[in-house]
């Protein structure tokens, strides 16, 4: 059954997917939702989503682009589409605390928890969750304005963390996004990554990816740690007190 849209212009105009106003990203999110258009967590094909919403495949396209960078889909080329699991409700919880914390401390945390979860990641990672991880690092890296980076970025980090199969480690993950995603934390971030500095933490995702891909854990640790030292450093702080692995 066809449940059109009736915006064409949101679907074939400049409007992006990850435009929140867009009707068919909506139309399609409420879809995933319902579940009317996935089986086995495998997402229909394009042709038949836009059958089913009565818009174009292109409009389809940037809606399921818009969706993968929110981390509710991921892609496999030749594949298709696939949902991801969903945020844990303790992420919503826990969003309050961004008036209780600062930027060191987020970074301190994301040291502490993300080098752990590259490092997992790096032992389990099916060839799946490497092509997925690559996708998004490629995505991160070809980036042009400072919001396309940080959907990309907040996509790659998350897929990371599901990578790693630990649902206890996900749920962490999470509620340390959910502070990030602070209205004040997203002011605070936007104009720090100049174009060399999007380009610079581009590649370091690309370098995770490849320690992951080769089955290196150390490699993919001290690759995280010294990504989120950069990370830091456009936030005008010092980590390197923290980049040194623990001994233990």
């Amino acid at each position: 059954m066809s449940v059109p849209v009736h915006h064409p212009a949101a679907a074939d105009g400049d409007a992006t997917g990850a435009d929140r106003g867009d009707p068919v990203l909506a139309a399609l999110s409420a879809a995933l939702a319902s579940g009317v258009i996935v089986e086995d967590g495998r997402v229909a094909p394009e042709r038949e989503i836009a059958e089913r919403l009565g818009v174009g495949r292109r409009a389809v396209r940037r809606a399921l682009d818009a969706l993968e960078a929110q981390g509710l889909v991921w892609r496999r080329q030749g594949q298709g589409t696939f949902v991801s699991a969903p945020p844990s409700p303790l992420a919503k919880r826990l969003a309050g605390l961004a008036s209780q914390t600062s930027p060191a401390e987020i970074m301190e945390v994301r040291l502490a928890i993300e080098p752990v979860i590259v490092r997992h990641a790096a032992a389990r990672a099916a060839p799946v969750d490497v092509d997925g991880l690559r996708r998004l690092a490629e995505r991160s890296h070809a980036a042009q304005t400072d919001a396309d980076y940080e959907r990309w970025d907040r996509a790659f980090h998350r897929k990371l963390a599901e990578t790693m199969r630990n649902g206890l480690f996900l749920a962490l993950f999470e509620a340390l996004e959910a502070v990030r995603d602070d209205p004040v934390w997203q002011r605070m971030r936007e104009g720090t990554r100049s174009p060399d500095r999007r380009a610079r933490l581009g590649r370091e995702h690309l370098a995770i990816v490849e320690a992951i891909a080769a089955c290196r854990p150390d490699a993919a640790e001290e690759a995280m740690r010294a990504h989120l030292a950069s990370v830091g450093e456009s936030l005008g702080l010092d980590l390197a007190p923290f980049r040194a692995r623990r001994a233990p």
